[in-house]
């Protein structure tokens, strides 16, 4: 497991998808990465969700604590702060691999359950849902860090993000993210067993594309 900070960017309405790219572009480094959402309508009605949430931030970018001022300035005239976040969180690797297109599933605990429940619960538990459904995919668990993101943010001038975790699954295109997702056994039996720990109606779920 690995420590972690990403920014959820919500982009001003009309900016140019170019020049944002080119943005990150000269500024990412390392194992730095981003991604950008895709359209209203890449995908189907889904058993977790309808349609993309408005709370889905346009940009998700990973990377260093020392890099987050800077690439912030640099996409400044692009950015809504407002409606962005900052998270920090503990990186999971259930199932290794990486891909094009990427489901981000942000994640919020039902209310009946403490941070430490919910996460013992997702990765002691239910991650077992993910070895046996997802290969060959892979499976990443993040386990929000909320007083490292609270000290981060203020520091940056964003809020803080309100998710508890956050899951990610690779895929080779969206056909086969449709299709793993529409899975039976995945559209059904794992999502039961999500509803005794995840709170669905407060929680978030699209597909993104890495650049």
């Amino acid at each position: 497991m690995a420590q972690e900070i990403q920014l959820h960017l919500h982009l001003q309405p009309g900016a140019s998808p170019d020049a944002v790219e080119q943005a990150l572009a000269d500024r990412l480094r390392g194992a730095a990465w981003a991604m950008r959402r895709l359209p209203d309508d890449a995908l189907p009605a889904l058993s977790r969700a309808s349609g993309p949430d408005l709370a889905l931030p346009d940009l998700i970018v990973s990377l260093g604590e020392e890099d987050v001022a800077p690439l912030l300035a640099a996409l400044a005239p692009y950015v809504l702060v407002e409606r962005s976040s900052l998270a920090a969180a503990e990186r999971h690797v259930v199932l290794e691999g990486r891909d094009r297109i990427r489901l981000f599933f942000g994640l919020r605990r039902l209310p009946a359950l403490t941070l430490a429940e919910f996460h013992r619960y997702w990765l002691h538990h239910h991650a077992d849902y993910g070895r046996r459904m997802i290969p060959p995919y892979s499976y990443h668990q993040l386990h929000a860090d909320p007083a490292r993101a609270a000290a981060l943010a203020g520091t940056a001038g964003l809020p803080a993000s309100t998710l508890d975790g956050i899951v990610e699954v690779d895929f080779p295109d969206v056909d086969a993210l449709i299709r793993q997702l529409t899975r039976p056994d995945v559209a059904q039996d794992a999502l039961e067993d999500e509803r005794r720990f995840i709170d669905h109606d407060r929680s978030m779920i699209w597909a993104y594309r890495v650049l």
